[in-house]
């Protein structure tokens, strides 16, 4: 297998390279042959992400200047503290929670907490789902509700409930928490433990009104990143609960990913017929960061071996998609509107080198 710390160093050389390429402004997806960036003005979804990592490489090399500039972007994302968006978890969550986590910046916490109240504010009434918001953040996307509900939610969503709980032990955080992730086991998870994209509810009633995919090939698919989300998202309840429930339900929808892909990156749609379907190297990074996460437990649950017992077969064919210069090629975004859906993705690369700093350090801040 590629040594871990070879493939670690080479992520890390990225980061700083894409910094020098990026300036001010924030990497989103970039040409898998020449390595260049497009960028967004805002960071967009996930301007969370490149802030994480920049603060891993900082903390890794010991330059203060990438903690500095980790903080100084916190304060541009800062006005979206105010957005209706189910993206203000993992905004702030990869970067003041995180940052406050690793530094005790007490500014950090203040606005992490701030996010993680405004985010269990949007907890639907009737069901307690927590919904996308009608100015979630996406341009890849057109689509905005308080009546819709993604697979994501399950993972972007309640990260930042685990954090605020741990920090003050307010109830609020786990009982939304479990309330959502209660409802995504009941109508998101199929009976072969595949997951559905989108469902619609009606406000009033909590009566399911529609189930669709945006990012999948059809509305009875299975779109492989929202498979990921899903059992990142369960994996991460089990982390922080200790709830055996959630650890058979991550393992029920990762069972439906090993049989469809084994450790290989999975198509960007488990169901595309197309043989020249493009694959997701991003959605098997959420998965070995969530398995990293996970193998670092001690002591690890016996439960727990089946699953950590495939971390490294999936290492090493996502090592095989990195380049020389630390490069995840093959993500997918958006297959259906063909954007960037052959590309180097911002959090492909995030998380990838999260699992593997999770890993040589046993253990993330948060």
């Amino acid at each position: 297998m590629t040594a871990r710390g070879d493939l670690l160093d080479r992520l890390c050389a990225r980061v700083l390279a894409t910094r020098r390429q990026v300036g001010e402004a924030w990497p989103y997806h970039a040409d898998p042959v020449t390595g260049v960036w497009q960028t967004v003005d805002d960071g967009d979804w996930c301007a969370g992400h490149w802030i994480e990592a920049l603060r891993v490489v900082g903390e890794r090399s010991g330059d203060e200047s990438l903690i500095e500039e980790a903080l100084a972007r916190v304060e541009r994302v800062r006005p979206k503290l105010e957005r209706d968006d189910m993206f203000r978890a993992p905004r702030f969550y990869y970067s003041a929670a995180r940052l406050h986590a690793a530094t005790g910046d007490p500014r950090m916490r203040t606005l992490a907490l701030a996010a993680a109240y405004a985010m269990r504010s949007m907890a639907m009434q009737v069901n307690g789902a927590m919904p996308i918001g009608t100015q979630v953040q996406v341009k890849s996307t057109t689509l905005a509700s308080r009546s819709i509900v993604a697979v994501d939610n399950v993972h972007p969503n309640l990260i930042l409930d685990w954090w605020a709980w741990r920090v003050t032990r307010d109830p609020v955080f786990v009982e939304g928490a479990r309330a959502h992730l209660d409802l995504t086991a009941r109508d998101f998870i199929r009976s072969d433990g595949s997951t559905i994209e989108f469902i619609e509810y009606d406000p009033r009633s909590g009566a399911k009104l529609r189930e669709f995919t945006l990012l999948g090939c059809d509305d009875k698919s299975c779109w492989s990143r929202g498979q990921a989300w899903a059992i990142g998202g369960y994996l991460r309840a089990y982390e922080a609960l200790g709830d055996a429930g959630y650890l058979a339900i991550a393992r029920r929808l990762f069972d439906y990913w090993w049989d469809k892909s084994g450790p290989e990156i999975p198509p960007y749609d488990f169901a595309d017929p197309d043989p020249e379907a493009p694959a997701d190297s991003s959605a098997a990074a959420i998965v070995v960061e969530s398995l990293a996460r996970l193998a670092v437990l001690d002591p690890l649950p016996d439960a727990a071996r089946p699953l950590v017992d495939r971390l490294d077969p999936m290492l090493e064919r996502l090592a095989a998609r990195v380049t020389p210069d630390g490069r995840l090629i093959d993500g997918c975004f958006n297959r259906p509107r063909r954007f960037a859906d052959r590309a180097e993705l911002v959090w492909g690369d995030f998380y990838l080198l999260s699992a593997l700093h999770c890993l040589d350090r046993h253990g993330l801040p948060c």
